[in-house]
């Protein structure tokens, strides 16, 4: 075939074609990988069940789109499988294999068999949009330049101020690092009052203001800079100034994330309610956004503002939308149905009152969570959700350790 001739047959199949199709191996998965597609502006009938075998009957009828996401859980032979599924495939297709199997040699094998990337199950939102625009723009210089994916950024904000947003910030980044066991950075943006080094037990200055400042930034400055928390837990702060300068280039401020997020698995923004200069920029950057309110008409208004003003999540970024009850004596002023009806828009957690707990844990030491307590709970499926996870029950995201605490109060009970 001439090369005139391929280009028009190419351009003919991008036009026939839908751009992306999914097709999940169990029919309970469809509406879970469904809602991932809508989010990101296409439609709800691009998922499909019946796995890699049902794609390749699929593209026997229908032009093939530009990305096909096969799911390979229970083929037997599944090289043998992406093989009859290639032979039937446009050239120009990318072929996104998923899976549950955690295994290095298969995921080489599928790459040098022709798969385009492979995913293992569950994944995140961002990352099903980041392997899907690597795929649609795969020729270009700029795309093969960013194939090794780094860090996620998670920015944390209040819709208002007083709503518990840095004492949620300290007890994620708790989860995260000490319980599933991942590297993070939290960055204490939130430079009047500085609540991070009280909140996570440091002490002194964390290298912000020398990172903002500072002409070059590569990682061995920021490890030197920030302060360490715990074996995978850091901290990049400083000491709570009344007129902090802020005379900094909003690119300097995102490559500093930036760099941070080649240094570890999840980079946690608290991001103060004023929204100083630069912290807009953060929220519409983030994988990420987590949107802390109250249930008041004062806090839908706010929420309901700040959502227009980072926009959706149609571009792979994730918003979350957490109802914390910081204060005892705030009665509900409006329901949660009318709440989200204002809002047009589901809450995804709501965290109960704490009580005295967090702030009588801060008069000796660091900020502790209860493990056996409600707040406790629903902070294990925040902590789950930001990750990437979707928790079907409380269970489900219940860490190791907390199970083993609750199992030991349940045998002291019984003992007495």
């Amino acid at each position: 075939m001439s090369e005139k001739k391929y280009v028009e047959t190419a351009r003919e199949h991008e036009q026939q074609a839908a751009s992306l199709m999914l097709f999940v191996q169990s029919r309970q998965e469809v509406s879970h990988y469904a809602e991932m597609l809508v989010r990101l502006n296409h439609a709800a009938e691009q998922v499909k069940s019946g796995g890699i075998q049902s794609a390749t009957q699929w593209c026997q009828q229908h032009p093939t789109p530009q990305v096909l996401i096969v799911d390979i859980d229970g083929d037997t032979v599944p090289l043998q499988s992406l093989s009859e599924l290639a032979a039937v495939c446009h050239p120009d297709s990318a072929i996104v294999v998923m899976g549950s199997q955690q295994d290095v040699n298969l995921c080489r094998t599928l790459l040098r068999h022709g798969a385009f990337d492979y995913l293992l199950k569950p994944f995140a939102f961002d990352l099903l949009s980041d392997v899907f625009k690597r795929a649609l723009a795969r020729d270009d210089y700029e795309a093969q330049q960013t194939r090794v994916r780094s860090g996620r950024t998670i920015a944390v904000t209040g819709a208002q101020g007083g709503v518990g947003c840095s004492s949620l910030v300290a007890a994620l980044s708790r989860q995260l690092s000490e319980q599933m066991k991942m590297r993070c950075a939290v960055v204490d943006y939130d430079r009047v009052n500085a609540a991070q080094a009280l909140l996570l037990g440091g002490e002194g200055d964390a290298g912000l203001a020398a990172a903002l400042f500072s002409e070059h930034i590569d990682s061995r400055f920021l490890q030197r800079a920030m302060n360490q928390v715990n074996e995978r837990l850091f901290l990049l702060g400083q000491e709570a100034e009344f007129e902090p300068d802020y005379a900094f280039e909003r690119d300097h401020l995102l490559m500093t994330g930036a760099s941070l997020c080649r240094m570890f698995n999840q980079v946690i923004w608290d991001l103060p309610a004023a929204r100083p200069y630069g912290a807009l920029d953060v929220l519409r950057h983030a994988q990420m956004r987590i949107l802390v309110t109250e249930l008041t008409v004062t806090g839908a208004r706010n929420t309901y503002r700040l959502m227009q003003a980072i926009g959706n999540e149609s571009d792979g970024q994730q918003l979350l939308l957490v109802a914390n009850a910081a204060h005892a004596d705030a009665a509900q002023v409006i329901a949660r149905d009318q709440f989200e009806a204002f809002i047009e828009r589901k809450l995804d957690v709501v965290l109960p009152h704490a009580g005295d707990v967090l702030s009588q844990s801060l008069l000796n030491g660091p900020l502790e969570c209860s493990p056996q307590s409600e707040w406790t709970q629903a902070l294990e499926r925040l902590t789950a959700l930001a990750v990437g996870h979707n928790p079907q029950s409380q269970q489900a995201v219940m860490t190791p350790w907390t199970q083993r605490w609750r199992q030991w109060l349940k045998l002291g009970r019984q003992a007495a």
